[in-house]
């Protein structure tokens, strides 16, 4: 009877090793649309990750060693529009054809309508701190042909957008990538604050064969890592993000009219109020120096936060209101405590959360996570998921 039961429960093991270790590939051909021909030299990639190859001269490629999970395949060509399309991996993979469609090598927004000839001087501050990051947090990462990018400035909407046809090139000296990148959106409103992009990279890691040099890129992966909104996602996915340090509450902002109220009430104290109500009265009577927003101590469950979701692989993430998340194995960093209107270095790194309009974001075992436009930030991460933090979705930090 014990003998049935380890060869049973070895069995039990090794299939979980194999479905846990088991590794996929995707393959294909790509042709032009208009000839049925196929095109050699079209760069085919997974974004977020560092799996790319070129097609050969019948126009074939392969991508090999893949994880289970959602992704978006690029095939782009100077030549060709750009095609991008979610794939899953995992499931019964068939060969896929790729057909691009030929394009003037030109800058097809340009083409419609104008643009800041001077751009780049005028805005390419900007861009570099919303997109690649502050000078103190991206001083090790350089991007190398600003000149392909343009810029438009709407007087009227008070909004900046960047675009091009051209993939931008970063070199992370910091992390040891080469970043190649294929711009889809970028926009800033400067009314309301708010940034948001979107786009495809590529991670090339940057060789060396000094010891030192590749000990110092891990250390830095890893920190970056540790408290990244990349970690935070998976800590969800695999409900491990109390253990990874995490924690989650509700936060609600209170307006300037409403702090002025609740301080007059207190003049003749807070009388005949439930447990929640005094709660929340309190919080807003000592509401800190320029602070608009107030934290309620109950912590929320996962549970409460993810679900299943109909897509293989993917698990919903979802909430009300608005979210704090508090990473307690990671202090504020020394230059992101400078840009806060009161210094708080010795302070836990913490984010508030909230959807653009109230819609499920879906999220995966690598941490990347679909409708992120929806999902906005601030605080921490706004600050720092820039280019010169992204790590690679198949980066896993060693033990």
């Amino acid at each position: 009877m014990n003998c049935m039961i380890k060869f049973n429960l070895t069995i039990l093991l090794l299939t979980i090793s194999i479905i846990v270790n088991a590794q996929f590939k995707v393959n294909g051909k790509v042709i032009d649309s208009e000839s049925q021909k196929p095109l050699e030299g079209i760069s085919i990639f997974l974004s977020h990750t560092t799996n790319g190859t070129i097609t050969n001269i019948k126009g074939d490629f392969q991508l090999d060693h893949l994880k289970p999970g959602k992704y978006e395949l690029v095939a782009t060509s100077l030549n060709y529009e750009d095609n991008i399309f979610s794939i899953q991996i995992g499931q019964t993979n068939e060969p896929i054809t790729i057909r691009l469609t030929p394009t003037a090598n030109q800058l097809k927004e340009v083409v419609v309508e104008s643009y800041d000839e001077n751009g780049w001087d005028r805005w390419g501050e900007s861009f570099s701190s919303y997109f690649i990051g502050t000078p103190e947090l991206a001083k090790n990462c350089f991007f190398k042909n600003p000149e392909v990018l343009k810029f438009k400035f709407g007087a009227n909407s008070n909004k900046l957008r960047a675009f091009t046809n051209e993939k931008l090139i970063f070199e992370n000296n910091e992390l040891g990538y080469r970043i190649i990148y294929l711009l889809s959106k970028f926009e800033i409103d400067f009314n309301n604050n708010t940034f948001s992009f979107k786009g495809y990279p590529l991670f090339e890691e940057l060789k060396s064969n000094k010891a030192k040099q590749i000990a110092e890129w891990n250390k830095a992966r890893a920190e970056t890592y540790k408290g990244s909104l990349r970690h935070f996602i998976r800590s969800l996915y695999n409900n491990s993000f109390i253990k990874d340090g995490f924690e989650v509450r509700t936060v609600m902002n209170v307006s300037k009219e409403e702090i002025a109220r609740v301080k007059e009430l207190n003049k003749g104290g807070f009388n005949n109020l439930n447990k929640d109500s005094l709660d929340y009265y309190n919080k807003v009577r000592n509401i800190g120096f320029e602070e608009t927003k107030v934290t309620f101590d109950p912590l929320i469950p996962r549970d409460m936060l993810v679900s299943t979701a109909t897509e293989s692989n993917a698990k919903t993430f979802y909430f009300k209101n608005s979210l704090q998340v508090l990473n307690l194995n990671k202090k504020i960093p020394n230059e992101y405590a400078k840009t806060l209107p009161v210094y708080r270095g010795n302070e836990f790194i913490r984010t508030d959360l909230s959807l653009r309009t109230n819609s499920p974001i879906f999220i995966y075992a690598n941490g990347d996570f679909y409708n992120g436009l929806e999902l906005l930030t601030d605080g921490y991460w706004a600050w720092s998921e820039k280019v010169c933090t992204m790590l690679p979705s198949d980066f896993v930090p060693t033990k």
